[in-house]
């Protein structure tokens, strides 16, 4: 997905009420739904696109990102942090950053590029097939219940995480029906659950294969 995708997911997260969990919660939630996309600065060394979603995006790397993005986010606190009077807790950050961090593979996995969850180990791609990488009903979805979040909070409301709730609510929703309209659309076909709606390509190995199975 586009990385304004994966920034509303972070933000409606923290809207949701898990900023409060810890300071620089907002941060790491936002942070955290993006940090897999770090393997796109090797675009710049000549790696190219064969590189992304692979490294940074597989199994082995949701354990250490976010362990990672909490031991940077308690050291910026002890080192630059000016309001020592509210310590950050390190145990809510780690949650933080595993959850926002498994976000992003998981919505990479939906569409048509896929990615490769058991990398090093495999390089097999796996792909969802089911969203486009910029879907407007999820940034809608997302952007609005963010907002209406914001809104209540400025005037106090006790509710004012509700908007941001509904917001992922329906995007899961919207996931969930897009998941099964694709399997269905492969099976109307005639040629099997893996066969694309586009097509099924001879020498990618998908024929017959569910949306959630490895090519």
């Amino acid at each position: 997905m586009d990385n304004l995708c994966h920034t509303l997911v972070g933000a409606a997260l923290a809207e949701s009420g898990l900023k409060r969990r810890t300071k620089f919660g907002y941060a790491t939630l936002m942070i955290g739904a993006n940090l897999p996309d770090i393997d796109g600065f090797a675009m710049f060394t000549g790696y190219g696109l064969g590189f992304r979603r692979g490294l940074t995006h597989g199994l082995p790397a949701l354990v250490i990102l976010p362990l990672l993005l909490t031991a940077a986010v308690v050291w910026w606190d002890r080192a630059v942090g000016r309001d020592n009077l509210e310590p950050v807790r390190p145990g809510q950050l780690l949650l933080l950053a595993g959850i926002s961090t498994l976000t992003h593979p998981l919505l990479d996995w939906l569409n048509t590029y896929g990615m490769r969850w058991l990398m090093p180990l495999n390089g097999r791609w796996f792909y969802g097939d089911s969203l486009f990488i910029v879907d407007p009903w999820l940034l809608l979805m997302l952007g609005g219940g963010i907002l209406m979040a914001k809104r209540l909070s400025r005037q106090g409301s006790a509710g004012a995480g509700r908007p941001a709730v509904l917001g992922l609510a329906l995007s899961s929703a919207y996931i969930a029906a897009m998941l099964g309209l694709t399997a269905i659309g492969r099976i109307g076909c005639g040629a099997g659950p893996g066969s694309g709606a586009a097509g099924t390509k001879a020498t990618d190995g998908r024929a017959g294969l569910p949306a959630f199975l490895p090519s």
